[in-house]
């Protein structure tokens, strides 16, 4: 019994709830100038709740019950980025959430915020989306980040030590640093976010997508994939940390399975002849590395063999 007192006594208060709501909204996203609009965002009955507790931790939660997302870049393939599928039938997307995001979070430690649970629930969505927009849009969200080369990316292990390492170096420096050094070091901690339970449920998806060249293996057209639940655990990462690593993962996912309808269109086609392993396994090293490795070997089958004729 006074364990559980104690327990009620140490529970936080409720101390502030904050509410955002509106019908419908449109934004235009432009570059700096302002001169050329690069998207269209429209939503539809948003709702935002904020929990402040008396122990600085909180919730955040956002509702969306339509989204559509318009690509305005010059010359491109597809207009209509995102938009909700309609399952059952026009007319009937005003009475669901297209989009939920929940966050609960605890008291901030060490300058770095901590997010207890961080959810993201999303329904069918149809997706029509080039190379050459999602590059414009991380550049806006982004500014001046890296996010095309996998090379500039560390894996969770690098990424683990060197924060480790940094940590450690920052903690022997704290007592000869600057009131600028110590300003930079806040700064740096604002920017990171400790996420210790991130989930995102399975959603089907319809896929178009265009690479950067008028003709990519990896060009698909109304595909139906599905991306898995995603879960990560323990990571301390930015916000577009996270992102790419939700990309990432989804990437590997969805090629995967582009690559298994891509493979079985080709062998129903009743104009050509069965893929044999060979044709398979380049196909899908040509949808996972590109057109390079498919060359190196081109050349390599080109050559004479020391033990026979040359492969035709």
């Amino acid at each position: 019994m006074a364990q559980l007192k104690a327990a009620k006594a140490h529970q936080a208060l409720v101390m502030r709830h904050n509410e955002v709501c509106f019908k419908h909204a449109q934004w235009r996203l432009t570059e700096e100038d302002g001169q050329l609009g690069l998207a269209d965002l429209v939503l539809r009955n948003f709702l935002y709740h904020k929990v402040n507790n008396s122990d600085d931790s909180g919730a955040h939660q956002l509702e969306v019950g339509w989204v559509k997302v318009t690509n305005l870049l010059p010359n491109s393939v597809y207009k209509d980025v995102l938009v909700p599928q309609d399952p059952l039938g026009k007319g009937h997307l005003d009475r669901q959430v297209a989009l939920r995001i929940y966050c609960r979070e605890k008291a901030v430690v060490g300058g770095i915020s901590v997010r207890d649970h961080f959810e993201v629930n999303v329904v069918p969505l149809t997706i029509q989306l080039t190379y050459q927009f999602f590059k414009t849009m991380m550049g806006f969200f982004f500014p001046g980040k890296s996010i095309d080369s996998d090379d500039a990316q560390q894996t969770d292990e690098d990424r683990d030590i060197a924060k480790s390492k940094k940590q450690a170096s920052l903690k022997r420096q704290a007592g000869s640093a600057g009131s600028d050094d110590i300003d930079k070091m806040k700064e740096r901690a604002a920017r990171n976010n400790t996420f210790l339970y991130t989930k995102i449920p399975e959603v089907h998806l319809k896929v178009s997508y265009k690479g950067e060249k008028e003709k990519n293996i990896e060009d698909v057209h109304d595909f139906n994939l599905v991306l898995p639940t995603l879960e990560y655990h323990n990571k301390t990462w930015t916000w577009l940390d996270l992102l790419m690593a939700i990309k990432r993962d989804s990437k590997k996912v969805l090629l995967s399975q582009a690559i298994k309808q891509k493979l079985h269109m080709r062998s129903r086609a009743g104009d050509e002849a069965p893929l044999t392993d060979v044709q398979q396994e380049e196909d899908k090293a040509k949808m996972l590395l590109g057109a390079k490795l498919l060359a190196g070997r081109e050349k390599t089958s080109s050559k004479k063999s020391l033990f026979g004729k040359p492969s035709k």
